[in-house]
This record gives C-alpha cells, structure tokens and sequence, in this order.
C-alpha cells in the first residue's frame, strides 16, 4: 500500500466546493440583506429636500442604491469574519489539511461570494430605479431608470471590488481575533476612537485619508490597483497570523 501526499491544488478545489455547499446560507443571508435595503431605499428614500414660494411647493426625494451597496458591505466585512472563525475551520478537518489549504479555500470562496454579492448589489441598485420609475407616483423623475450597458459593467465591477475588499478586511479582523479573544473588545474600541479622531480632524484623520484613498480615485484602472493590492496585502497578514495546527 502507498501513501501518496494529497496535492495542494486538488485540496484546495475539494474544500472549495465543500464550503460552497455547506455554505448556502450566506447566499440566503445576501438575499436577505439586499432586499431589506432595497425596501428601505425604495419606501424612505436617500434624502428630502423642498421649498416653496408664490403659493408653489417642491418637494424633492432622492433615491439612491447606495444604502443598498453600505448594507452589502457590512454583509461581506460580516461573512469575511465568520469564515476565519473557529467553527468554519475545524470543517476543514474533514479533509488533509492545513493552514495554506484552509485559508486558499477560505479566500476563493469569499472571492465568489463578494463576486456574487457584487453584482446583485449593483443589480438591485438599477432594480431600484425601475420600480421608482414605474410604481410609484411622482409628478416629475430627473434622470433615467436604464442606465448605458458600458456604466453598468463598470459599475459591477467596481462594486465586485469594494465588497472584496470588505472582505478580505473581515477575514482580516477575524484572523487577529483568533490570535486573542482580548481584540473582540479591543478592536471596536479602536475603531470609535478613530471615528472621534475623525471628527477632530474634520475627516482629516487616518479613517478619512482610507476612504480619500479610494472613493477619489477618478482612474477605474487606478482603484483596481489600488484594490488588489490592499485585498492581497490583507489575505496575507491573515494567512501569516493563521495559527490553526495541520490535521489528517
């Protein structure tokens, strides 16, 4: 009898399609999420404005998917946690298997279910316009319900990359986390300190600069840069902090 050692890319696919199945709930949780969002967006609005004068009212409401694309957001920061968490891990073990093998699995899968959520989030955006355009009442629409084929391309593939890069910044967190139990209160604490420092700083502060860093970046090319390069930066301090013994 011979032993033959498990070869790195075939484990990999193995548990790549094992998460893809066990994992069906997140697709669920995103459907969830967005149609919430997309609810609210259409029913409440992104923002009111009015005036009148001469006995005359304008009312102006905005509508907008970007509460749908905030909400997809926190849904894959949310996801990138809960598969570097100790519970996804130890179903790893159902496999040979080892810190590399688990997190490349890990990362292709989130890789797909961002890639997923990306494009239903700029989907439902558009699908917010059209039922806005033909359901409900309004005297006057400004703008268009169908946007040009080359923008909307554009735009899912942006979104693809914002809700990776929410992503990896989870899987990110939930790797520290499980270096030390102690940065599940740490880590929140940090953060409203630097939203307090935000607010100091007039948005000057290290939080704004983040964000300066990409939602200014006017060069579609330019922020897919800017973005794998901060995506493939996150997976590996993750992969690096991964502490999880090799199993068989």
């Amino acid at each position: 009898m011979f032993l033959q050692e498990a070869n790195v890319i075939s484990v990999v696919k193995k548990q790549y399609f094992f998460k893809l199945k066990a994992n069906y709930g997140v697709f669920t949780s995103l459907l969830m999420t967005q149609l919430f969002a997309l609810l609210f967006s259409a029913f409440m609005g992104t923002g009111q404005s009015g005036t009148s004068i001469f006995n005359v009212s304008l009312n102006i409401n905005y509508y907008t998917g970007n509460m749908i694309i905030i909400f997809t957001m926190i849904w894959a920061f949310t996801i990138g946690i809960t598969l570097n968490s100790k519970a996804s891990k130890d179903g790893d073990f159902a496999f040979v298997s080892n810190r590399l093998t688990s997190n490349l699995s890990n990362i292709a899968f989130l890789m797909t279910a961002t890639a997923v959520a990306g494009l239903a989030a700029m989907l439902a955006g558009s699908l917010l316009k059209v039922i806005i355009y033909y359901y409900f009442t309004v005297d006057n629409l400004a703008g268009s319900a169908f946007v040009p084929f080359s923008e909307l391309v554009l735009g899912v593939v942006v979104s693809i990359f914002y809700m990776a890069l929410f992503g990896a910044l989870g899987y990110f967190v939930g790797a520290i986390i499980q270096m030390s139990k102690l940065f599940v209160f740490l880590l929140p604490l940090v953060f409203i300190g630097l939203l307090f420092v935000e607010g100091r700083m007039q948005g000057e502060g290290p939080l704004g600069q983040l964000v300066q860093f990409f939602a200014l970046e006017t060069s579609p090319f330019l922020f897919l840069v800017k973005a794998m390069a901060v995506i493939a930066l996150l997976f590996l301090l993750a992969i690096m902090t991964d502490k999880m013994e090799v199993r068989k």
